[in-house]
């Protein structure tokens, strides 16, 4: 029985039994022997698409990965669908290549970003390297509205992108291979369309600390 769940979450990519793809790795984290963050890919022999996918990724944005190989879960790392990656005390859950690459520049810095994203993420962080709040959006997006209003509720700072009143922001838009709107980072940190408790903690998580190494 345990097996068979553990293929049925497999076979929905990643089910999001961590809803946002990311969680602090309290019950299993990744460090090399000089306590520097490294990367544990998990896959499974059945996991297909979604894992070659992640693999490939993989190889283009960091020197070494280690690979798990799982035939049920994972207790020691707490891992129950896949792919998972694991880097430092983070996480990233599924085939989304957008997570993962947000994930990987919080632990392992610009080193991790492809050219494209440096350039961009550059300008979602202060001369401290503190994360930004950024949105991409349009003038006539109900939930880009929504948004805006939020941040104002909360006296949020946060740069207003209209994507399509800017060359430079619809440069930066589809740099970031944006699919929908409104389109907010939080330094790394991706969130497409309006998710009111998700952005708000991470603005209260990564506000607060430089993170950046951009530079």
């Amino acid at each position: 029985m345990k097996r068979i769940l553990f293929l049925a979450l497999i076979a929905g990519g990643a089910l999001y039994a961590y809803k946002s793809g990311r969680l602090s790795a309290g019950g299993g984290a990744a460090f090399d022997k000089d306590g520097k963050p490294a990367v544990m890919l998990f896959t499974s022999a059945e996991c297909g698409d979604h894992c070659d996918k992640i693999r490939n990724e993989l190889k283009k944005r960091v020197p070494t990965f280690q690979e798990v190989v799982l035939t049920e879960p994972d207790n020691k790392y707490r891992v129950d669908a896949l792919p998972t990656v694991i880097a430092g005390k983070q996480r990233s859950v599924g085939d989304d290549v957008h997570a993962l690459a947000g994930m990987l520049g919080e632990v392992l810095g610009k080193d991790a970003l492809t050219r494209r994203e440096r350039i961009v993420m550059a300008n979602h962080f202060d001369a401290q390297d503190k994360p930004r709040v950024v949105l991409y959006g349009t003038k006539w997006c109900g939930y880009c509205k929504a948004q805006r209003e939020l941040f104002e509720e909360k006296k949020i700072p946060f740069e207003d992108v209209d994507v399509e009143a800017s060359e430079a922001g619809a440069i930066a838009y589809n740099a970031l291979e944006g699919s929908g709107y409104p389109l907010t980072y939080v330094g790394y940190r991706r969130f497409g369309g309006y998710k009111e408790a998700e952005i708000l903690a991470a603005v209260d998580e990564l506000t607060k600390k430089p993170q950046a190494n951009l530079r």
